[in-house]
């Protein structure tokens, strides 16, 4: 870091940290709150003739519908996310546009419904698995995904290769099961129908996440669960997870990112548990066997060695369920054909940008 301009300061309140410095391609020039930031060529870059670009302006658009006229009408020449998948089949239809399905190496991401086992009905393992047997992920994956995504049964996702495995417990969507799991833990109904009342909470207010919330609170109905859905911004979403923990069920996008004891640790490690910190482990999960499986996995220098302990596990933890894992979404972009050296690696999106050029 700049020590010209951070030392003897408060790190935390700096104000260079909303107008960074650097030796990149590409020097900070503005942030307009709640619009864009701009950075415009570096022409002291090591790497030159690179970059290429004069300037590059990333807009913040909240609407998806004016995300995907942007993009269509060309005021946009990449998204990515955001997007109303409904409209993709049309946008792929555009021949100055290419839709992307690529995955993201570097930075894998799930979506799942995480369960805050401080509540006491959450706490009981029977109910875990019952949720677990009224979600049906088939009608998630077609229905709220459009097909954009991939049924997913553990914590670890397909992208992450090396590490992912299907050999895991599955629950079978069966409302049945469900019905007489909660009928076992005592939990009968009531004269409304209900057995007990949870809240859930999507992370965004639109799109699959609140889609998927909505699916939750229609399938936990019907075998006599009331959930109520609430919505809030990002902020006050991760506010209420993980700093005041007033939540019962939360729908979540979380990374994998390149290796487990990075991405994958944080979210099931006793540990990690600490209220305040975000995208760690918001159930308070505890579990000792969990714990050295995780540890262990993370010294574990010989590949076959950690593959069997990430293998085991995947497999305590589907079994445990402090989360039910859902779907691995696709990673849709959108670009513009004369975009060009967009994708360069395993980075995705999130390279430096010196390679990028605009093909006239």
């Amino acid at each position: 870091m700049p020590k010209h301009l951070y030392g003897g300061t408060n790190v935390a309140d700096n104000p260079h940290n909303a107008a960074p410095i650097g030796t990149g391609p590409f020097r900070f020039v503005e942030w307009a709150r709640g619009s864009h930031v701009r950075l415009v060529r570096n022409e002291n870059y090591w790497g030159a003739p690179k970059p290429y670009l004069d300037q590059i302006i990333f807009r913040f658009i909240v609407d998806p519908a004016a995300a995907a006229v942007a993009i269509e009408s060309g005021d946009v020449q990449v998204s990515v996310a955001n997007l109303p998948l409904a409209d993709i089949a049309r946008l792929k239809a555009q021949p100055n546009l290419v839709v992307s399905t690529a995955p993201v190496p570097y930075s894998p991401t799930i979506a799942r419904a995480e369960f805050n086992l401080e509540n006491p009905y959450l706490a009981d393992i029977r109910v875990r698995h019952a949720i677990a047997y009224a979600i049906n992920k088939d009608f998630i994956v077609n229905t709220v995904y459009l097909g954009y995504a991939t049924r997913l049964d553990g914590p670890i996702g397909p992208d992450l290769a090396a590490f992912y495995t299907a050999d895991v417990p599955k629950y079978a969507f069966s409302p049945a099961k469900a019905e007489a799991l909660l009928d076992e833990a005592g939990y009968k109904r009531g004269p409304d129908g209900y057995r007990f009342r949870l809240f859930i909470d999507p992370t965004q207010p639109s799109g699959p996440p609140k889609q998927t919330a909505e699916y939750f609170a229609q399938a936990l109905g019907k075998v006599g669960i009331k959930v109520e859905l609430r919505t809030q911004d990002f902020a006050a979403f991760v506010k209420r997870i993980f700093t005041d923990r007033s939540f019962d069920i939360a729908i979540e996008g979380m990374s994998n990112f390149y290796d487990p004891t990075v991405g994958v640790q944080r979210l099931y490690w006793s540990k990690t548990f600490k209220p305040g910190v975000p995208f760690t482990n918001g159930s308070k999960y505890l579990s000792p066997e969990v714990d050295r499986l995780l540890e262990s996995a993370a010294v574990e220098i010989d590949p076959a060695r950690r593959r069997k302990l990430f293998d085991a596990f995947q497999t305590r933890v589907v079994e445990d369920l402090p989360t039910l894992d859902l779907v691995t979404p696709a990673v849709i972009t959108i670009y513009d054909k004369r975009v060009k050296n967009l994708q360069v690696g395993a980075e995705h999106l999130w390279s430096n940008g010196a390679d990028i050029y605009l093909e006239e």
